[in-house]
């Protein structure tokens, strides 16, 4: 019975590290679109209310979405 319970516990620690490797890489916080600059009159300032370091409105011929990155 013992042996069990050593052997479920180390399962559960086990599963509770690999677990935690496969989150850590996905934590830092990815470049994140919140919307349109026409909508939002200064895509830089919403970003860092936002808690973002700085935003810039891209897109691929014409700068229309604001993305804010760490």
């Amino acid at each position: 019975m013992n042996c069990k319970i050593e052997f479920m516990s180390f399962l559960v620690m086990t599963s509770i590290v690999i677990l935690f490797l496969f989150v850590s890489g996905k934590v830092e916080a990815e470049p994140q679109c919140i919307g349109s600059c026409e909508m939002l009159a200064d895509c830089n300032t919403a970003c860092i209310r936002m808690g973002y370091l700085f935003g810039q409105c891209v897109g691929w011929k014409t700068p229309d979405m604001c993305c804010c990155n760490h």
